[in-house]
């Protein structure tokens, strides 16, 4: 299930209050939801209704080490359709992450995610062409960073990551293994907002399997981007990447002669703080991501979101807005029609806390996909849920 299709979200903890337990910091959390869908398999008529429950827990536990720190999470969930048999009905989370500092100038971010789900499309395909699987699925992530001051202001920036997917039958999504690197001068603007100028090279090896070669989707990647990340000023906070991308294919003779890519690429996000505890967010989009629709190795996503959020006293919600722009360059197999997917997506959402570990809340979600037809869909979801945490 796609996260703007209804996707229950992630389990607020307070790591302010958690319970000590020898040298670490512990923070557990339960969460409870009931989801109401008037379409579970996203499909263009002949829909399907059901109500699916959701048991969601997490253990977070932290060790801090002076400025650095050391943190492991765990998190089961369990859900299941009145209606519909999942294949699998529990999933599993596991992260890790390392923050180390050193008195030489010297800072290192270390990450470690992975996955076993089926229907978290949003893990497998970012971008949102696949909206329904029920395929199971492992996926591991690890990302070193790090930065090295050479100054009080100045200083060098790099990353490297590894991701891997494996579907016990990838029949929707092929498997992949992608491997990247960055390198670049970082400076400080002010004592709140940091900015960093990269070059960045991907790697893309898209596996083949028993139901295509996909040699021709294996692709090279280059970035030069800028990135700001921080307070703006008092009220304006962003963590906003801009640049320039170019990826390179190289199929064979034989193969779908895919188009390379070059052009404008933007992610990230701007918030403004309003009064009496209201924010106001806008997220902005425009990514090439890899594609499993016909012969296409890419697909370009662009589009925005505006969401309200507002916390005053025990209440707590938001109003939401989104438009996304799918757009392929090769058309479908089968009708030989263009396909380029408008994305609408309204939601709203209250909840009641009725103390700093237990809260009570309630979402409507509408979305809607104009495409080619057998991908067309309009999905409305409704979610009751209750969170105890610390």
């Amino acid at each position: 299930m796609s996260s703007s299709s209804g996707e229950v979200g992630e389990i607020g903890v307070h790591s302010d209050e958690a319970i000590p337990v020898g040298p670490f910091i512990f923070s557990p959390a339960l969460q409870l939801a009931w989801q109401g869908r008037d379409n579970i398999f996203f499909t263009p008529d002949n829909e399907i209704s059901d109500q699916l429950l959701l048991i969601k827990g997490q253990l977070l536990f932290e060790v801090p080490v002076y400025e650095s720190y050391v943190r492991f999470s765990y998190t089961p969930q369990y859900r299941d359709y009145k209606e519909y048999e999942l294949d699998d009905k529990w999933q599993h989370f596991f992260d890790a992450a390392a923050g180390f500092e050193f008195s030489s100038g010297l800072i290192l971010n270390l990450a470690y995610s992975y996955i076993i789900g089926n229907l978290e499309t949003r893990e497998i395909d970012p971008g949102g062409e696949v909206f329904f699987g029920d395929n199971r699925f492992d996926k591991q992530w690890a990302r070193l960073g790090g930065e090295y001051w050479i100054t009080a202001r100045d200083g060098i920036v790099f990353s490297l990551s590894w991701e891997d997917l494996e579907h016990e039958e990838p029949e929707l999504f092929y498997d992949y293994t992608r491997l990247g690197g960055s390198i670049g001068w970082t400076h400080q603007m002010n004592p709140l907002l940091v900015m960093d100028v990269s070059y960045g090279v991907t790697d893309f090896d898209a596996h083949d399997n028993e139901f295509e070669d996909n040699g021709y989707r294996d692709s090279l990647a280059q970035d030069l981007t800028i990135a700001f990340r921080g307070q703006i000023n008092p009220v304006l906070a962003t963590e906003l990447r801009v640049g320039y991308r170019e990826i390179n294919y190289d199929p064979a003779p034989d193969e779908p002669q895919v188009e390379d890519f070059s052009g404008f690429i933007v992610n990230g996000w701007v918030s403004w703080e309003m009064a009496h505890g209201s924010t106001l967010r806008l997220d902005v989009l425009r990514m090439p991501y890899p594609s499993a629709f016909g012969d296409n190795a890419n697909y370009l996503a662009s589009g925005a979101s505006l969401m309200y959020s507002m916390d005053r006293g025990n209440f707590f919600g938001q109003l939401r807005g989104r438009y996304q722009n799918n757009d392929y360059t090769r058309p479908d197999r089968i009708t030989g029609q263009e396909r380029s997917d408008d994305i609408y997506t309204l939601g709203a959402g209250l909840g009641f806390r009725f103390t700093n570990y237990l809260s009570l809340w309630g979402t409507y979600l509408f979305e809607d996909r104009d495409t080619l037809y057998r991908y067309s869909y309009t999905i409305n979801t409704f979610t009751l849920g209750l969170v105890v945490g610390w």
